[in-house]
């Protein structure tokens, strides 16, 4: 994927109320993650993988002493980097699975990083250097799509966003296609089955679901399609 795909990812969060509502749910559902691995006890090194211009970073200051984010976007951590509100943050450009991490950390997040990811064998290594960056205790608040992701209901209502996507191949693990957004170039997309990341990830972790059907509707950002949630949160607390 050029790496620049994602350069105006964080103007079309806001491009219309459509985005804002649906991106705002996607921020409370995230949190209810954070919270939910936090509890009372402030963690003392975070990294928020796919960090894109720092929205998801931001989150997570509350929770962490020190938190870092990295991208593959150079545009996006460029701009990440000049938010005055971040200057505190290690923000580090280039592939997770590629780059050397300092360890350990106690928290790990990722939103919509998963994804893009586009074999088990990239999912496995991503497990393994996650695990592995982790303290012992240390917890995960990963931000996935859903099951209705790649539904034809949520493609038309993807459409009211800005967001094109076509899906070629639905398999039991996962559907295929590509997406655009912004006039972006196509580029290949991979959702998979949250049951399958779950069952993936129990191997190491006690882990839970966030009742994103209840922050949807009591967080006042049910849309008149009553379209499902496009994306779960999966938290969880590694077992040592």
């Amino acid at each position: 994927m050029n790496q620049d795909q994602w350069k105006n990812y964080d103007r079309f969060k806001h491009d219309n109320a459509v985005a804002e509502n649906y991106y705002g749910c996607v921020h409370a559902c995230f949190a209810e993650g954070l919270k939910r691995v936090a509890g009372a006890r402030r963690f003392r090194r975070a990294l928020d993988i796919a960090c894109g211009s720092g929205d998801s970073t931001a989150q997570l200051l509350p929770f962490a002493d020190a938190v870092g984010g990295i991208d593959l976007s150079p545009a996006l951590i460029a701009k990440a980097r000049a938010d005055a509100g971040l200057a505190g943050v290690d923000f580090r450009q280039g592939d997770f699975l590629d780059c050397p991490l300092p360890q350990p950390y106690d928290l790990v997040t990722a939103v919509w990083f998963h994804d893009f990811l586009h074999t088990e064998a990239a999912q496995q290594r991503a497990l393994e250097k996650i695990h592995a960056a982790l303290a012992e205790g240390g917890a995960i608040v990963f931000l996935i799509p859903s099951a209705a992701f790649a539904s034809a209901k949520s493609q038309a209502y993807f459409a009211r966003l800005g967001w094109r996507q076509a899906w070629h191949e639905h398999g039991a693990r996962c559907s295929r296609g590509v997406f655009s957004f912004r006039d972006s170039p196509w580029a290949p997309l991979t959702c998979w089955q949250p049951l399958y990341l779950f069952e993936l990830y129990q191997r190491h972790f006690d882990l839970g679901f966030v009742d994103t059907k209840k922050i949807c509707v009591e967080g006042g950002y049910l849309d008149a399609a009553y379209l499902e949630p496009t994306f779960e949160v999966m938290y969880g607390t590694r077992r040592d």
